[in-house]
């Protein structure tokens, strides 16, 4: 079970479990289908793959702010499954960071839309939400610190903000460190500390206990993943070299 303090949690933990709980309900390849590279996860289960993908690549960037930052992931609140992605205090205040894994992608922000390869997200109301409850937490302790709200785009071909957002920020996953560490310092260390000490403590979020090798389970998922597209590269590989061996008899001499 996961009983520990909130810093223990992994980037993408919530996601990873709901990986982990589908890849177990359904029901296992064949041998055959192993063999042609069929994919080991069905519909349902790959957009929470590719969310989790996402969470922990920003997680891992963010394990790269200097001295004098804090950061969280996975923090569970409301009712549900609902999970805050990261949550990052420091000097330049207290951020609530949702990733939206978009590999390839067209992204496009405007005042009140983002788009993404032209379908419209509901990315700047739901961070709005989230940012909300952080601010009540705060409030309730009577901490007084900054709050933004940061959807943080990772893997798209392109990001365009034709108009930025009134309350919500949209930047790449890539360079979060760095749009960070920029921020204006807003915050003294007593009151990061403050912020930190409450989001630490389990008593501030819903209860959600993890299986403690979730990680390791879904290390093990996305070696399947990875395995079935090299046994699809391969069949590609060979069924282009049949055809070379059909055609060569045809070719002019």
């Amino acid at each position: 079970m996961d009983g520990g303090r909130m810093s223990e949690r992994a980037p993408g933990a919530a996601v990873m479990a709901q990986v982990v709980r589908l890849h177990d309900a359904a029901p296992p390849r064949s041998a055959f289908a192993r063999a042609l590279g069929i994919a080991p996860l069905d519909d349902e289960t790959v957009p929470w793959f590719v969310g989790a993908l996402g969470e922990r690549e920003v997680g891992e960037r963010l394990a790269h702010l200097p001295d004098g930052w804090r950061v969280f992931h996975a923090l569970p609140v409301g009712s549900g499954d609902a999970d805050l992605d990261h949550l990052v205090v420091g000097p330049g205040g207290v951020f609530v960071v949702n990733t939206k894994h978009h590999r390839g992608a067209r992204v496009w922000v405007a005042e009140r839309a983002v788009l993404v390869d032209g379908a419209k997200k509901p990315y700047l109301r739901n961070a709005d939400l989230e940012t909300s409850r952080v601010r009540g937490l705060l409030a309730g302790a009577g901490i007084d610190a900054p709050v933004r709200a940061v959807v943080a785009v990772v893997g798209a071909k392109e990001l365009r903000v034709r108009a930025r957002p009134r309350t919500v920020d949209v930047v790449r996953g890539e360079g979060l460190v760095r749009w960070l560490v920029r921020r204006p310092p807003v915050l003294d260390p007593a009151t990061v500390a403050a912020v930190a000490s409450l989001v630490d403590a389990p008593g501030t979020w819903r209860e959600a206990d993890l299986h403690p090798d979730v990680a390791d389970r879904f290390d093990r998922i996305e070696r399947e993943v990875r395995s079935a597209r090299l046994v699809r590269a391969g069949w590609a590989v060979a069924a282009a070299l049949a055809l070379v061996a059909v055609a060569l008899p045809f070719l002019p001499r």
